[in-house]
């Protein structure tokens, strides 16, 4: 039984899209073209999403000891550190080994040599989550030998700090995103509403003859909802075939020629592809859902 129903599905479904092949040609363009507009600004804001999470990996914490606390309870306290849940890696960084850093990276380097090591050792932590810097700065400040937490909570959570300023961006990217999807979503059903609308009603006499042969709505919608999954599919995939050798084709250039501009690796390419392949597939179906069901509330009435 059901796979007579899966049969009888797919069997109309074919013979829609032969017969309709002006409506099925504009409908696949119509989303291919919607997709690809949904698809850019949401390459955008994922490339511009890959570069905030970068700054947000870089950014660190410092927390200087005093310079009389010992090796080995610094190194007890960085361990303790990388066990915290907010952190993603705590290192131990010498007095030695920042003084060579100054010394080599310090454009008045010149001046430091000879002179002591007036340095202490630090604890450097990267957090999960950049919003998380200010939690991590007052524990940091609170442990037994910190001198100095650089940056201070206080400054952390200052409405002009890096870190701040970075929190709300990436905020507004994921908001943005959110926005500009359901808009281009509402866009695209009714699109693809208006058009299975044509389609039922240059089939509304072979609808009508379901009906009385006792058909019921789910069998006479089924083949509709598939053909709205398949017209929505092939429009994003047309637009993926546009999107992604495009992406791939800007990134090998910035790698080229802008290393310091970071967009999005084949992985996350390979995800967004079946994403907006699902979203067009779904555009579909819900297009197509909410035209069938408006179009069956009455019996089609019979023109000869």
């Amino acid at each position: 039984m059901i796979w007579n129903a899966i049969d009888f599905v797919c069997r109309e479904t074919a013979l829609h899209l032969r017969r309709e092949r002006l409506v099925a040609i504009a409908t696949i363009s119509t989303v291919g073209v919607l997709m690809l507009v949904l698809g850019s600004m949401v390459m955008f804001l994922m490339d511009v999403r890959v570069w905030t999470h970068r700054l947000g990996d870089d950014v660190e914490v410092s927390a200087y000891f005093e310079r009389d606390f010992s090796r080995e309870e610094a190194q007890e306290r960085a361990k303790a550190v990388a066990e915290w849940p907010e952190v993603r890696s705590a290192r131990l960084v010498p007095k030695e080994e920042g003084w060579e850093w100054l010394q080599r990276n310090l454009v008045s380097s010149a001046k430091l040599r000879g002179l002591d090591n007036p340095l202490p050792d630090a604890v450097r932590v990267r957090t999960k989550d950049p919003k998380q810097v200010p939690e991590v700065a007052r524990k940091l400040s609170a442990l037994e030998g910190v001198q100095e937490v650089i940056p201070n909570p206080e400054e952390a959570d200052r409405p002009d700090s890096f870190v701040y300023r970075l929190v709300q961006a990436q905020r507004v990217v994921n908001w943005l995103g959110l926005v500009i999807a359901a808009l281009v979503g509402v866009a695209g059903i009714f699109i693809v509403h208006n058009t299975i609308r044509l389609a039922l009603h240059s089939r509304r006499r072979e609808i009508y003859i379901m009906q009385l042969i006792g058909a019921g709505r789910g069998v006479i919608a089924a083949p509709f909802l598939f053909e709205g999954i398949v017209h929505g599919a092939l429009g994003a995939i047309l637009a993926c075939c546009l999107l992604i050798p495009g992406h791939m084709y800007l990134r090998s250039l910035s790698e080229r020629s802008a290393p310091f501009l970071l967009l999005a690796p084949d992985n996350t390419l390979l995800r967004f592809g079946l994403g907006l392949v699902l979203a067009g597939a779904f555009l579909g179906l819900t297009g197509s859902a909410f035209s069938v069901r408006r179009y069956l509330r009455r019996k089609p009435e019979w023109h000869s």
